[in-house]
């Protein structure tokens, strides 16, 4: 009977130990995801601001761009060349989340809310791509309003990779086809910072119910 309690502590310790293990595995991962939630805030933030930012600068060109025409062709210039080259990249940094599938350790997580949010978080990543894709492409092969814009005293926008200038004074002012691509590109910004506005949101809640999770253990 000795014998078999010392067999059955001993396989009862080394099953706790290696519980330990996976939970103190499964709260290093957690950390860490933590950490690149916060990093990614940062940037979503940034990102945010670029997009809202075009979006207001296509509804001033839509709604004054003729009047600025007549007498602030600098400003006319300054929105022209910000929304017409205002892009963002969306990095993906899902290997925490990834280990944590893989390796099982997300069973063990026990706020089960934290879990279907990570899954839902991952999962709308796609639409996230998509659409940033989309305002690339837009930005890479739009070379309408170039002939537009001085090529001379040029000055570089502050959070967009371009340059700004004046509209030049020899140019005809934009004709309709011409502000309603301004105007479209206006909507794609404004869906695209909406959607980086509701992933802001959500990832504030996960970093919330990791949080928990922690300070339950």
């Amino acid at each position: 009977m000795v014998i078999v309690c010392g067999i059955s502590i001993s396989f009862y310790v080394e099953k706790q130990n290696a519980v330990s293990y996976k939970e103190d595995l499964k709260t290093e991962s957690l950390l860490k995801l933590k950490n690149n939630l916060l990093s990614e805030l940062e940037g979503l933030h940034f990102d945010y601001n670029v997009h809202i930012k075009a979006k207001q600068y296509c509804d001033i060109i839509y709604t004054n761009g003729l009047e600025l025409y007549k007498s602030d062709k600098d400003s006319l210039g300054f929105y022209l060349s910000y929304v017409i080259k205002a892009a963002t990249l969306f990095i993906e940094n899902k290997e925490e989340y990834s280990a944590l599938v893989n390796s099982g350790l997300i069973e063990l997580i026990e706020n089960r809310t934290l879990v279907k949010l990570l899954q839902e978080k991952y999962a709308s990543h796609e639409w996230l791509k998509g659409n940033n894709q989309l305002l690339l492409d837009l930005v890479i092969r739009e070379t309408t309003f170039d002939p537009f814009l001085e090529s001379k005293n040029r000055r570089r926008h502050k959070n967009v990779v371009a340059y700004w200038t004046s509209f030049k004074s020899n140019k005809r002012y934009l004709n309709d086809s011409e502000i309603n691509i301004i105007s479209n590109r206006g909507l794609f910004h404004e869906l695209y910072a909406s959607l980086i506005f509701n992933t802001i949101n959500a990832d504030s809640i996960l970093i919330k119910e990791i949080d928990h999770e922690l300070s339950s253990h």
